[in-house]
């Protein structure tokens, strides 16, 4: 704080000072002119040749500093400087006032005219830093004390002193007065911008404070050629941090985030908060793409160890992305962009991992942005369907239910996958509006349906930990006036692990009448405790599994899960079946329901209709 409270100061005399230099070299070669016409030629040009000596010096620092930016702190040093020019400069002032007064009635007026207006120009342009006008005044105002008392020929010239004295005195204490509130409001406005540029949770500064600097180092790079990374740090899976061990541990495992790649900082570099998990790095003097994959392997090092937490030590990973400037980009946005598309990459590759801008990048960035950015009018303009694929009962053959697949018809880029729209509806918090749209399209269309044929439809984990999400299943079923016992809700094991509510919500919906299925079976380190916890109807054997047949590892785990379902009287459906070889397995293996291409692909809701007609007419 006191080093920017400098920074100010030095900043609004460092505005002052070619006028003042201007001002007191004219004024200096007034003084001359005129006492020098009077026999004082010597002491005349020795005391200007004097303030030259003292004006001059500034006048080239000024000058050459002329287009470089003011600094945003300063140290005492520059204070102290400044002070003792000051002094310098009024001690060549007071010494005019003893050399020049005389009995000559025109010379003293021209001499008092020059000195008050001195004191006066000088404190106001000084105002900002009271130590220096003190500095500047006491020795003008004390050499005219002794110049009037030792020159004074006649009674009135006694009356002078003190009058200088009282007016001198009011433009001093004037300018102090304007230099305390100089300094309260930039303190003040300094405080406040603290707050408004600095991440309460981290204390590390925030997205304002990155995109100013930011700013500032390409500003700096056009200059004087100042070279830089950017880079982008997120951390691996924090959303499952989140769901799973609740936002208090999340904040918890962010402090201490924070705290480790603070510790990789040098002075020079800049580290800050984006938002959520998202911090960047700002790492000034970066030239070569060694150095940034050197900084960036540490910044990913960071996370080597176990975090802390309330509910026990917790690994976690980030991923890192690096722009370098001016390869990669010079102004703010491009090197954004790279920077992104460069930890998007590392994402992709494994995590904890860290990745260098390669320019083919660029356009999956902008195409991720222009989704998100599209998406967010999508549901309204009706641009979402539904399609549906058939379950099939593998003894009878015929379809037992149909699990609902939300569908994005862009009007310019066509079908956009699931895994890509879904990722950041959930990002951009608009999966509960799509969620809820999808809920009552789903049940609506299964209403059309034969009375004994379901509807599945996944639930997501942001919406599982929703309070509402019970009251939005119970509002769909009323609109459809469908049973509860027909919609079948997926839930993975990401959203059963989701803290805040998830298993309660899962029991109050079982409670309804409506049947939980467990989906991705396999694939997380619970899942056996889940079916003995939860209510479940059914369980959803991963489609990785059956894939992978006839390899024996996952023959093992299909013949397992169907022997637990079983034994729980559960239904077990198996995702994913494109060959009769891999049907007859799992029909063998105890399967009860089997999806997939070869059964059937999804459909949309007219051609769904016809499907069940013909299937129950068979």
């Amino acid at each position: 704080m006191e080093a920017r409270l400098r920074a100010a100061q030095i900043a609004v005399i460092a505005r002052h000072t070619p006028a003042m230099i201007a001002v007191n070299l004219i004024s200096g070669l007034m003084l001359v002119a005129a006492f020098g016409a009077q026999g004082l030629v010597v002491p005349a040009t020795a005391w200007l040749a004097a303030l030259a000596a003292v004006c001059m010096p500034v006048a080239f620092r000024v000058y050459r500093r002329r287009h470089k930016l003011p600094p945003a702190t300063v140290g005492p040093k520059v204070i102290r400087s400044a002070t003792i020019n000051a002094a310098a400069l009024g001690g060549i002032w007071g010494a005019a006032a003893m050399l020049f007064f005389n009995p000559d009635r025109h010379g003293q007026i021209i001499l008092v005219c020059i000195i008050a207006g001195m004191i006066c120009g000088g404190s106001l342009a000084l105002s900002t830093l009271p130590r220096a006008v003190v500095a500047f005044a006491t020795p003008i105002v004390g050499g005219s004390f002794i110049g009037l008392l030792l020159g004074a020929k006649q009674p009135i010239d006694y009356f002078i002193a003190p009058l200088l004295a009282t007016y001198s005195t009011a433009i001093i204490l004037a300018g102090l007065s304007q230099g305390q509130q100089f300094a309260t409001r930039v303190i003040a406005q300094a405080r406040a911008e603290a707050l408004a540029r600095h991440d309460p949770l981290t204390g590390l500064p925030n997205r304002v404070a990155f995109e100013s600097a930011l700013f500032t180092a390409c500003q700096r790079l056009e200059k004087y050629g100042e070279r830089f990374a950017l880079l982008y740090i997120d951390l691996d899976d924090f959303k499952v941090v989140n769901d799973r061990y609740g936002h208090q541990a999340g904040d918890q495992l962010l402090k201490q985030m924070a705290g480790r790649l603070s510790v990789c900082l040098r002075e020079v570099d800049m580290l800050a908060r984006l938002g959520g998990d998202e911090f960047v790095m700002i790492a000034r003097g970066l030239s070569s793409s060694a150095d940034a994959a050197t900084l960036a392997d540490r910044l990913a090092g960071a996370f080597n160890g176990a975090f802390t937490l309330e509910g026990g030590n917790l690994e976690c990973r980030a991923s890192v992305g690096v722009a370098l400037a001016p390869t990669d980009g010079a102004t703010p946005n491009a090197l954004i962009n790279r920077a992104d598309a460069a930890l998007y990459a590392a994402k992709r590759e494994r995590n904890g991992a860290f990745h260098l801008f390669a320019h083919g990048e660029h356009k999956e960035v902008i195409d991720r942005r222009a989704l998100a950015q599209d998406i967010k009018g999508a549901l309204g303009r009706g641009e979402f369907f539904l399609q549906f694929q058939p379950i099939q009962e593998l003894a009878s053959g015929r379809i037992k239910s149909n699990e609902t697949l939300a569908r994005w018809r862009h009007p310019e880029r066509g079908l956009v996958p699931p895994v890509q729209f879904i990722t950041i509806a959930e990002r951009l918090g608009l999966i509960h509006e799509l969620g809820e749209w999808i809920m009552f399209e789903a049940c609506r269309e299964a209403a059309l349906w034969p009375a004994d044929v379901g509807v599945a439809v996944n639930v997501s984990p942001e919406q599982i930990c929703d309070d509402s999400i019970v009251n939005i299943v119970e509002a769909a079923l009323r609109a459809a006036r469908l049973s509860p016992r027909r919609l079948h809700l997926e839930v993975t094991e990401s959203a059963i692990l989701a803290a805040n509510g998830a298993a309660s919500a899962i029991k109050r919906l079982h409670e309804r009448g409506v049947a939980i299925v467990l989906d991705d079976f396999g694939t997380g380190f619970s899942s056996f405790d889940h079916v003995r916890r939860l209510p479940a109807a059914g369980l959803k054997i991963d489609r990785s599994f059956i894939a992978g047949l006839p390899e024996r590892k996952n023959q093992a785990i299909v013949h397992a899960v169907a022997h637990l379902a079983r034994s729980l009287a559960l239904d077990v459906t198996a995702e994913g079946i494109e060959t009769q070889a891999q049907l007859g397995f799992v029909r063998a293996a105890g399967c009860t329901h089997g999806q997939g291409y070869l059964i059937s692909r999804p459909q949309d809701a007219e051609t769904m209709r016809a499907t069940l007609a013909v299937d129950r007419a068979a």
